[in-house]
């Protein structure tokens, strides 16, 4: 019999399955941050190779299903499915020799692309297709380290799905619907789900009387709980607020600011909430906390005695 999977795993795969219905409702570009709780689901370095190559599969399936190419699209395609029978054999016995030809063929696709340009602040690599740069994000995640292998799952990711459009902007957008479909299908099945298991258990009559949750941290009975400290509740709360007005994460600055705390208290907690899994943070990108359990197990936001900030 197959052991339930960890209540945190279960919560993280129905973010993402409910993602592609979040992204299609949504009137502005939903955030990319939105992805990154597949960090943690790839921290096995099997399960995010069968992941990366699953989407480097959908890739190509859908280059061999366009009608027009340009001259240079055979090389390329060329390129990509010489990656994809490495990549596949790389799965079934990872040798050192096929470490060499991957290696090698990831050289070959940034030679491919390995013009430049300068720009005020240094220089930008000119990209003129970006499925083969994509495929070089693949081919370094499965030769990427352990420590390593997560951040690569998430960043393939996020080049398999991040559009642009003007009226929206940055992030997952409309065309992005069947991208991060894609991505929430291959967990599903990943992990042996079903429709039924995806769906969040009703609150029961007695949870109805009193929807709201308390201030001591705790949701309503009848819903699954995620225990924090009052405190830790009221900078959850802070974060999620300031994300649905502003469409950005809040800067530890801002936090130190409504809170009136010290910049190092503000940091201590920011890590601890990481470390709970109450929030996700992007390593190196500036306003990227997200909270990372269910809105309706927040406190309500309390004021903060003082002058206007």
């Amino acid at each position: 019999m197959t052991p339930p999977l960890p209540r945190d795993v279960l919560l993280k795969i129905r973010k993402l399955a409910s993602l592609p219905e979040e992204v299609r409702q949504s009137e502005w570009a939903v955030s990319i941050t939105r992805l990154t709780v597949l960090k943690s689901l790839c921290r096995d370095p099997e399960v995010a190779n069968r992941f990366v190559v699953y989407l480097a599969l959908k890739t190509f399936e859908n280059l061999k299903l366009r009608q027009e190419r340009s001259p240079t699209d055979a090389s390329y395609m060329m390129l990509m499915e010489k990656a994809l029978e490495g990549m596949e054999a790389w799965q079934r016995t990872p040798t050192e020799k096929l470490r060499h030809t991957l290696t090698g063929l990831l050289g070959l696709m940034r030679a491919e692309q390995n013009e430049y340009r300068d720009i005020a602040w240094g220089q930008v690599r000119l990209i003129t297709d970006s499925k083969l740069l994509f495929f070089e994000y693949v081919l370094s995640c499965l030769l990427a380290s352990a420590t390593e292998v997560g951040s690569w799952a998430y960043q393939t990711a996020r080049h398999y799905a991040e559009r642009y459009e003007p009226s929206r902007g940055t992030g997952l957008i409309s065309a992005s619907v069947p991208l991060v479909q894609d991505i929430a299908d291959f967990w599903v099945k990943e992990s042996g789900l079903t429709p039924e298991s995806l769906t969040q258990p009703k609150a029961s009559k007695v949870a109805t009387v009193n929807p709201s949750p308390s201030k001591t941290g705790k949701a309503p009975m009848g819903r699954s709980t995620v225990k924090f400290t009052p405190r830790q509740g009221q900078f959850l709360a802070f974060i999620h607020l300031y994300r649905k007005m502003h469409r950005q994460g809040s800067a530890e600055t801002d936090l130190v600011k409504f809170f009136r705390v010290t910049p190092p208290t503000v940091h201590g907690m920011v890590v601890r909430l990481e470390e709970l899994g109450l929030i996700t943070r992007e390593p190196g990108v500036g306003r990227s906390m997200l909270v990372a359990i269910p809105a309706e197990q927040l406190p309500e936001l309390e004021d903060v005695a003082g002058p206007a900030w």
